[in-house]
Parts: C-alpha cells; sequence; structure tokens
C-alpha cells in the first residue's frame, strides 16, 4: 500500500490546479487521469500541473498529459510550472513543450488542495491505459516515433496475446 500523496488539486471554474508531488508514475497516476476525465466532462478546458515538488516523472504520466493537452488546445490550454533539471529537459526533448504552456510561474498559496487518492491505495494503471499514453507519445513527433515505436509494438503485442 502507498501511502505517498502525490496529485493535490485544486478545482475553480477558471482551472483546475494538480501540485505533483514525489513521483508521477504508471504506478500511481490512474486517479489524476480519472480526475481530468471528470474536468473535461465537466467542461474544463484551463489546467495547470505544478512539479516543484516532483522528483521523477515516466511516459505513462507523460502520455496523460499530452492526451489532456491534445484535447483542451483548440479550447483551452494545459500549463505546466515549475519543471526543473531533468523533469524539464524529459518535456522539452518529447517536444511536450509545443503542445503546452511550460512556465516557472508560481502559484498563488492555495490553502485548499485535495487529495485525489484520499484512500491512499495504490493505483497503478491498467495495461490499456499505458499503452494509450505511448501511442500518444509516439504520435506526438516524428522524434517520438521513433523512441516508442517498439514499446508501442511490445505492449500491441501484449494486449493481442492476453485477448
Amino acid at each position: 500500500m502507498n501511502k505517498e500523496i502525490n496529485y493535490l488539486v485544486h478545482d475553480s471554474p477558471e482551472r483546475s490546479f494538480v501540485r505533483v508531488s514525489e513521483k508521477a508514475t504508471y504506478l500511481n497516476c490512474s486517479p489524476l487521469r480519472e480526475f481530468f476525465l471528470n474536468r473535461l466532462d465537466a467542461g474544463q478546458s484551463n489546467f495547470v500541473v505544478d512539479f516543484d515538488n516532483c522528483k521523477s516523472l515516466d511516459s505513462t504520466f507523460l502520455g496523460i498529459l499530452v492526451s489532456l493537452a491534445i484535447k483542451v488546445k483548440a479550447r483551452g490550454n494545459l500549463s505546466l510550472i515549475n519543471l526543473r533539471d531533468r523533469n524539464l529537459e524529459t518535456v522539452r526533448n518529447l517536444g511536450i513543450h509545443k503542445i503546452a504552456v511550460v512556465s516557472s510561474e508560481k502559484m498563488e498559496n492555495l490553502d485548499d488542495l485535495e487529495n485525489i487518492n484520499p484512500d491512499g491505495e495504490e493505483r497503478k494503471a491498467s495495461a490499456q491505459l499505458i499503452y494509450e499514453a505511448h501511442k500518444t507519445l509516439r504520435d506526438l513527433n516524428q522524434k517520438n516515433q521513433k523512441l516508442f515505436c517498439d514499446v508501442v509494438k511490445f505492449l500491441d503485442q501484449k494486449r493481442e496475446d492476453s485477448a
């Protein structure tokens, strides 16, 4: 059981704010994806994700962000703030900075952040979510085609084998 709080959120009509803590990985990103989908369904089109306390992130998490950025592009935006060091380098290397706003903007102090996974139980991404996230990253640009084609092929084969 994972007792870490990885995602704290504040939701308002203007935007949904997410503070990422520690690690953002396939082991804990399912509740965040559900949060994004619920907010999109409710009409939200502006999202801010704060990485000030984020130590690492993986490709499944990044694929979820890319999917969100693509969905809000026409009517809103996704802002990624306080990215530093390896996290910033990864976002730039994958071309995510071209579809999301990357900023060093500081957010006002939000006192009413809520844990999106209050039971604290691990909510690992499903095989389908992992596949979709990597496929989204692969399709983002030509460079990512090369980086993720083998991963997507492998995951696709695994899906076929288990069907």
